[in-house]
């Protein structure tokens, strides 16, 4: 194996992240198989060893396998995203204490740059691992690599086997048994491939990640391009992934939902939109951007057998950046009126807020620019709502089983 760069990455991964966040609040859960509904309770997203172990797959309905779950007697739980959110954040403020730079990947995973700290790596992130756990409640494991790829490898191999103790360092593995373990994973499993990269590499042979290690390089440029060289140079130790410190700046914001129950008439989706679009502009205004596009869009449940398959949308671009929910919410109403068929009863629908700029300082010549403040900066502006935000709620997702939201949420605080 070619020498690697001195650079050294750790991705610090929380255990089956959901499952843990239920636990936390309710250690009877320990050792009993869990698993976690997306909205709506429609679909498994999150599942504990236990359950996995009973053969429950990742995103199957929950329809399909209810009655597997309640012969095995296993634990329910509606998605409860303030409650991961929260928890996440607790977990990443943590983690970032232990190295200079970090990048927070997703809701449960961060990478680490350990390069030039002056101390045992092994011994540094088993310490991370344990205030993790002793802050916190929840378990993670971490690999560490000389690339972001390896790391991830590396952290695979910590949650397989026990005898690592949730930390493994994939470096210190001699070239032989580097390529038993590239033998044992799947292409498509290598970090930054993904399964439609997989089918090409599959067509021509390559099936496992030893099988991409030993490829050649140009062949894996041609079927993957810029991207999947940097992938194959990670693998042998050099470093082509940086850490990205400040996230990217998003494009767009999307806030969309199943609801709860179909919806038929006019003032029940705009119900729904307006709570949609609110959400999407507190995200706005939480990354001090604008937008200068927004879509609208409903659409009918496409798997309903005989029953027409209708999809509704409006796009409107504007003049001027806008960020403000006094224009933006009416500005759905006014999309929803102009799409909207009744007769249909609709499933789902959603909030496009495109073209996203930091930049709100132009405006149109010939546009008065309001300056008012929005509801949210009034005095208890929080506890405000337009008349379109109130109806029968209908479009609320089923939750038939969510736990309390025990970290933000005054009234389902943990009673003892």
């Amino acid at each position: 194996m070619p020498k690697s760069n001195q650079q050294k990455f750790a991705l610090v991964d929380c255990n089956n992240f959901y499952a843990s966040c239920e636990r936390v609040f309710d250690p009877k859960l320990e050792r009993e198989p869990i698993v976690v509904l997306s909205n709506n309770d429609g679909c498994v997203i999150a599942r504990s060893n236990e359950a996995k172990a009973l053969g429950i797959k990742m995103g199957v309905p929950y329809y399909q396998v209810k009655d597997l779950m309640i012969d095995k007697s296993v634990v329910i739980k509606s998605s409860n995203y303030p409650l991961y959110g929260d928890m996440s954040s607790r977990v990443m403020s943590i983690v970032g204490e232990y190295a200079p730079v970090q990048e927070v990947y997703s809701i449960d995973e961060s990478f680490l740059d350990l390069s030039g700290l002056m101390v045992n790596l092994n011994t540094h992130m088993q310490a991370l691992k344990n205030q993790v756990k002793s802050w916190t409640g929840v378990p993670v494991c971490i690999g560490i690599g000389h690339t972001k790829v390896r790391a991830k490898l590396a952290n695979r191999i910590a949650k397989i086997y026990p005898r690592f103790n949730g930390v493994f360092d994939i470096d210190v593995l001699p070239d032989n048994r580097f390529e038993k373990l590239l033998a044992s994973v799947d292409v498509g499993d290598i970090w930054g491939v993904g399964s439609k990269s997989a089918l090409k590499l599959n067509r021509v042979g390559i099936t496992t990640a030893l099988n991409f290690y030993k490829a050649d390089i140009g062949i894996i440029e041609t079927l993957l391009g810029v991207n999947g060289k940097r992938i194959y140079r990670e693998l042998y130790g050099h470093s082509c992934l940086a850490i990205e410190e400040v996230a990217p700046a998003r494009r767009q914001i999307v806030s969309s939902r199943s609801f709860g129950t179909d919806l038929s008439t006019f003032d029940e989706i705009n119900q729904a939109l307006t709570a949609l679009t609110r959400k999407a502009v507190n995200k706005l205004n939480k990354q001090s951007l604008a937008t200068t596009s927004m879509s609208v869009f409903i659409c009918t449940n496409p798997f309903k057998k005989n029953v027409p398959c209708i999809n509704l949308s409006k796009t409107i671009g504007m003049s001027a950046p806008i960020s403000n929910e006094k224009l933006l919410i009416p500005l759905c109403a006014k999309l929803l009126k102009q799409i909207y068929e009744p007769g249909y009863r609709f499933y789902k629908g959603g909030v496009t807020l495109g073209n996203l700029t930091l930049d709100k300082s132009q405006q149109d010549l010939f546009v008065v620019n309001d300056k008012s403040t929005q509801l949210s900066d009034q005095p208890y502006g929080h506890l405000l709502r337009y008349a379109s935000e109130l109806g029968n709620d209908r479009w609320l997702p089923r939750a038939e089983f969510q736990s309390n939201r025990f970290t933000t949420h005054w009234n389902e605080l943990l009673s003892v």
